[in-house]
């Protein structure tokens, strides 16, 4: 029926778009993503081929308009109501077969972490590129020879910070999704801790994880403070205090391949925030801002404790936190000041 292709099979509708799967004229299978709205596939395709040189992005090829014979657009239409018009155009993408979902259930927790770094490695990639994808989600994730792919970069955004999202995810960060002011790299981050609150616990939060929180308290328990840790880290409510990208991947959860006890614990992670935060130059006036040493699970970003040498306050916080206050900073620790229990 579509001119160069067979065996077309509805695959999925977005707001914009409609994904079939089907066979090309060199027997390949692909996905065709199709609309009217060529401003939306141009985009896509945009956006595509800045992230070409990424091989865990999925590839799409030429924008073109979908040739349908004549004979078989009215059975088209009636099959698919307000889809397919003598106006619709075609992005041919690479097809995966395997799922996320159906790819990290088969594996041990061990394994799924390690997939879930490749992930995050991917992200960084990404976002190096000036790309934030903002529908971070399992449905958006396949695999390719045991590597993840990204795909449908549809709600994709390459500014720094945006006005406002349109996202219903129940991994989206929903107090951002209301927010005047949205920080991308800070919604895909939030977007990632609630997947891998997901690999552990079989479902996403519902909202950010606090530390006295039951979600957090069961984690700890069943898998220990470094997972607590990283996912309140990534969750937190305050976007300019979730943890980035490449901190992450230095954390203890994916450098240390066996949790330890938890005075160890708490020792390993003092030395990582001690690491990102403390002893830290400040350029122009070389003033110190130090931290303390000493960590609590009851605090899932930064030390208890942060004394600041010099006057030049958000300057110097800026460079370390990236547009957040001292007093921002204090005001968060100060409304997570519970011991941690034993």
């Amino acid at each position: 029926m579509i001119t160069n292709y067979i065996n077309v099979k509805f695959l999925e509708q977005g707001s914009f778009i409609t994904c079939f799967t089907a066979v090309n004229s060199e027997s390949e299978k692909v996905v065709l993503i199709v609309s009217d709205n060529t401003q939306e596939l141009q985009t896509r395709f945009d956006l595509a081929k800045k992230l070409d040189d990424i091989e865990g992005v999925q590839k799409l090829y030429g924008l073109q308009k979908l040739e349908i014979q004549d004979s078989a657009l009215e059975q088209l239409e009636a099959e698919y109501p307000g889809i397919f018009s003598k106006d619709s155009h075609v992005l041919t993408g690479r097809y995966y077969a395997t799922q996320y979902n159906d790819h990290v259930r088969q594996l041990s927790l061990p394994q799924k972490l390690d997939f879930f770094r490749e992930l995050l490695v991917l992200v960084k990639q990404v976002h190096d590129k000036g790309v934030y994808h903002m529908d971070l989600k399992p449905s958006n994730i396949m695999v390719q020879d045991g590597k993840p792919v990204l795909i449908d970069f549809g709600q994709s955004v390459t500014e720094a910070e945006v006005d406002s999202v349109l996202n219903t995810s129940a991994y989206a960060p929903k107090h951002d999704v209301y927010s005047c002011n949205v920080i991308p790299e800070k919604f895909d981050i939030y977007c990632l801790g609630n997947m891998l609150h997901e690999i552990y616990t079989g479902q996403p939060l519902g909202y950010p994880m606090t530390p006295s929180s039951r979600q957090a308290q069961q984690i700890k328990q069943t898998f220990g403070l470094f997972a607590q840790n990283i996912i309140g880290q990534m969750t937190q409510r305050i976007q300019d205090l979730r943890i980035s990208l490449e901190s992450c991947l230095k954390h203890p959860l994916f450098v240390y391949k066996q949790e330890t006890s938890l005075e160890k614990s708490q020792q390993i992670l003092s030395e990582y925030v001690f690491c990102l935060y403390g002893d830290q130059q400040i350029e122009g006036n070389k003033q110190v801002i130090n931290t303390s040493s000493s960590y609590s699970s009851s605090s899932f970003d930064v030390p208890q404790t942060l004394n600041q040498t010099t006057t030049n306050t958000t300057n110097s916080l800026r460079d370390l936190f990236g547009n957040v206050t001292l007093s921002r900073i204090n005001s968060c620790i100060l409304s997570v000041q519970e011991e941690s229990q034993q």
